[in-house]
This record gives C-alpha cells, structure tokens and sequence, in this order.
C-alpha cells in the first residue's frame, strides 16, 4: 500500500530533483523512491562484508580440514575477540 508522504525541498534542491527525474523518464516521486532504494541497497551490501573468512578454504596448494578445525579457523578470520568468546562458551558447556 502507498503512503502519501510531504518532503520539504528548498526551491533550488527541487529544482535539481525534478531535472534529474526529467533525465531519467520518471516522476519526481519515482525518482525519490528510487534514491531511498538504492541508498538502502547500497546501505545492506555495506553490511554484508564476507572478507574475513576469504581464504578460509585454504590457498589451493594445502587443503583444510574444516571439519576438524573449524572453531580455530574461525577464530583466525575473526581476531583474538571471537576467540576468547568461543573459548569462554565452551568453558561453561
């Protein structure tokens, strides 16, 4: 369901919206809500950092055993913090 929403926008910030919106085919409140979109898609990819467990696997000359030493490898990708977590939960097991 839409929801009619007021923005206020000094005259000279419409002015640049409203051409923008022209440029791109849309209506100024097409080309709001695709602003809001992308800055919220941009916002979650921001969240999603995987490089800490790249290389996890191994680097292809020496493979792993993830079964075996998962907790440690874990550990390493993470820093000394998870790792001290992870030693503090398994002392209360």
């Amino acid at each position: 369901m839409v929801k009619p929403t007021n923005v206020l926008l000094d005259p000279s910030l419409r002015a640049v919206a409203k051409q923008r919106a022209e440029e791109r085919g849309l209506s100024l409140s097409a080309y709001i809500r695709e602003l809001i979109r992308s800055d919220d898609a941009a916002a979650r990819a921001a969240t999603a950092d995987i490089t800490p467990i790249i290389g996890i696997l191994g680097s292809g000359d020496r493979p792993t055993d993830i079964a075996r030493d998962k907790h440690e490898m874990i550990a390493q990708a993470f820093g000394e913090d998870f790792d001290r977590k992870l030693r503090a939960r398994g002392a209360s097991e």
